[in-house]
């Protein structure tokens, strides 16, 4: 059997710690380590070596809400190149009292495939049995949820398709990395190439539906202890933009077929799923990302509980009480870097928000994610500026440290 990824449900022996293995920004681990610190719940952070003064500028900055920081992932998916650690090291670097790694899918991917030891070993997230694949693998996902019950859009392997529009996806990618919509039959063999060539697992093909609700939560050997739906919304001046409110909504639907993937391969730890609907409403699971996700925070601050929860999951608190949290109420995410600098009145309406949130989930994530997250905003609009005084339309170029624009819902 291998070993437990996280030591569910029991009391940490000695000062419980989270280690952060990332190789660029991530809001929502950031966040995540914010509110595990004001939880008294030690931080880590082993990440990508920083490329740029920059990029190491803004590494310290999130060391304030991360803590000790140590460069030792190379690559990444969002730096165009493989993930590369020494998985050795790795076990190394963790310190005692370790209870739980929170990480990023090709991250987890190269865990698993390196059959990583102890808090490192991954597996230990699903039941004994089950393909730790299911993990990350999409294709692995499709397979387990038609075993499960669980309605899927129609899926198959090959660059053909008797319908159109389809999906081509990797087996392996996020943030939109390794997915490419087809609206034409002849550009489907361009596509599927496209996807072949990024080398995150040979692509399938994916019947096109509309995009509907996520879920997102925290489960434990299979139990839901949360789950919520969402909506994810854009700005209405950029709807193919990144995250701008979060809108918590009651669809029983959703929770229960996330519910029913989750129990039937014992997952642990945070959890999201996005949902396609057809034409007559009914939903389909498209993806299941097995880790913290981008829209927590904002989940978090609405009422809904996800942080006790894990909490519980890794033996750091008691078992958390059901509440009921805020539906229909809009909650704003924290975007960086700035979005939009077309204007220079677009990135001070940017450093508004972001101030804004920074102020209301202070207490929350507490004041040392506060200050870095306040930090941060200002040196970043200040090059927004800049930016946007250049000539109209000037884009601000992003590091691979940077958060990608898509939010990771």
């Amino acid at each position: 059997m291998a070993a437990p990824t996280m030591r569910a449900g029991r009391r940490a022996q000695a000062g419980p710690h989270v280690v952060v293995v990332d190789s660029y920004t991530w809001q929502g681990l950031a966040d995540l380590a914010g509110g595990l610190r004001s939880r008294g719940v030690g931080v880590s952070r082993i990440t990508g070596h920083p490329t740029s003064a920059r990029a190491r500028l803004l590494q310290w900055i999130e060391s304030w809400v991360h803590g000790p920081t140590v460069a030792a992932v190379d690559g990444g998916v969002l730096t165009g190149r493989s993930v590369r650690i020494d998985v050795d090291r790795l076990e190394a670097l963790l310190p005692p009292g370790t209870v739980d790694i929170q990480t990023q899918e090709d991250i987890l991917a190269l865990l698993i495939r390196a059959g990583a030891r102890g808090v490192a070993d991954v597996r230990g997230r699903v039941r004994d049995g089950v393909d730790p694949q299911v993990l990350v693998d999409k294709w692995v996902q499709a397979e387990v949820a038609r075993g499960a019950g669980v309605p899927i859009p129609r899926t198959w392997e090959g660059p053909d398709s008797d319908e159109i529009p389809v999906v081509v996806k990797a087996r392996l990618g996020f943030g939109g990395n390794g997915v490419r919509i087809v609206r034409a039959a002849a550009d489907l063999p361009a596509a599927y190439a496209a996807v072949d060539a990024a080398d995150l697992g040979r692509p399938f093909v994916q019947q096109l539906l509309h995009p509907a609700v996520h879920t997102g939560g925290v489960a434990l050997a299979g139990e839901t202890l949360v789950c919520t739906a969402y909506d994810g919304l854009p700005s209405a001046d950029d709807p193919t933009g990144p995250t701008r409110v979060v809108v918590a909504r009651e669809d029983d639907q959703a929770v229960a077929i996330s519910r029913r993937f989750l129990s039937a391969v014992g997952y642990t730890g945070f959890f999201c799923f996005d949902f396609v609907r057809d034409d007559d409403g009914a939903l389909y699971v498209i993806d299941v990302n097995s880790r913290v996700f981008g829209s927590w925070a904002a989940l978090q601050e609405l009422g809904f509980d996800l942080l006790s929860a894990y909490l519980y999951v890794i033996g750091a608190a008691p078992r958390p009480v059901q509440s009921r949290g805020r539906y229909g109420v809009a909650a704003a995410t924290l975007r960086y870097p700035c979005p939009d600098t077309s204007s220079r009145a677009a990135v001070r309406a940017w450093r508004r928000e972001s101030l804004d949130v920074v102020r209301r989930r202070r207490a929350l994530l507490g004041r040392r994610w506060a200050a870095a997250m306040r930090v941060r905003t200002e040196i970043g609009a200040v090059r927004a500026l800049r930016a946007a005084g250049r000539e109209p339309g000037a884009a601000s170029p992003q590091s691979p440290s940077s958060e990608p624009l898509e939010a990771r819902r």
